[in-house]
């Protein structure tokens, strides 16, 4: 997976920050720093508050994915959903706030080398790192098709925007108000059904642990390893904590450790973790 050296702390005003579907929000930084090495599916880890540290509640940093960055402008765009006390508070910072930044940070997806006939699958707000990644195969000339589930149309985002990237999109929601009537992993099951005709299958995923179980099955049906980006807790991001520990898919006794999200991921190989009981 990969990964860069240059993660540093970085002071970086907020440029907008606005809500773009219903509870979920986009809020671009100026972090010319960060936008200069990210890649996908990397992540950084914000402050939720300006006030100096000492007046900081929550201490914590949260963790987000780098879902957009545009280089040439030193910008880079954050997604996430106001669920928590932390992103509530990110939720109230108007353009000119300075906040704290940590990155990049993470070990990214790996992208082909050669043509492929790939696949993106994205659950919830598991659409994060999917603009930058798709960003990232265009400039490699390479198509593919993105797989969007979400719980209803609400709360969807993220299908103009992989459009515009040259992507196919379907469609999944929980309710049936768009697209497919069920889970999106009903859609990689259609996918991995279609012929390939000898080309190569890449399946890049990220969502809630049960349909990364369930992406991790149907591609192991499929004689294919994906490549997963897991969404976990997180406290520093960069492996003091020990906070976002996964269990090794060999056991910890075999690798003699367990993996950090933070350090060894957020990207991993399909088969290189446990997933919660029964997988």
């Amino acid at each position: 997976m990969m990964e860069t050296p240059h993660k540093g702390i970085y002071e970086c005003p907020v440029i907008a920050n606005d809500e773009v579907a219903r509870g979920i929000f986009l809020m671009q930084l100026h972090a010319p720093a960060i936008a200069a090495v990210v890649q996908p599916g990397q992540f950084v880890n914000l402050q939720t508050q300006a006030q100096p540290v000492e007046q900081l509640t929550p201490l914590l940093r949260r963790p987000f994915s780098v879902c957009q960055v545009e280089r040439s402008q030193g910008r880079i765009a954050v997604l996430w959903k106001a669920i928590g006390l932390g992103t509530r508070l990110l939720t109230r910072h108007r353009p000119g706030t300075v906040l704290s930044v940590i990155g990049p940070l993470g070990r990214g997806f790996e992208l082909p080398q050669q043509e492929a006939r790939i696949a993106l699958v994205a659950g919830g707000l598991g659409i994060a790192p999917m603009p930058i990644l798709a960003a990232a195969l265009q400039q490699r000339g390479l198509s593919f098709t993105a797989l969007i589930g979400c719980r209803m149309a609400a709360e969807l985002w993220g299908q103009e925007e992989l459009q515009r990237l040259g992507g196919t999109v379907a469609l999944a929601t929980d309710d049936g108000s768009a697209g497919h009537h069920g889970f999106v992993t009903g859609l990689l099951q259609d996918w991995l059904q279609q012929p390939a005709a000898g080309a190569a299958r890449q399946v890049y995923a990220c969502g809630p642990m049960p349909m990364l179980a369930a992406v991790a099955e149907l591609c192991r049906a499929a004689d294919l390893t994906a490549q997963v980006a897991v969404e976990t807790i997180m406290g520093c991001g960069f492996g003091v904590c020990m906070g976002c520990n996964l269990e090794p898919a060999q056991g910890v006794q075999q690798l003699g450790r367990y993996l950090l999200a933070c350090l060894d991921g957020p990207v991993f190989e399909s088969d290189q973790i446990r997933y919660g009981a029964g997988h």
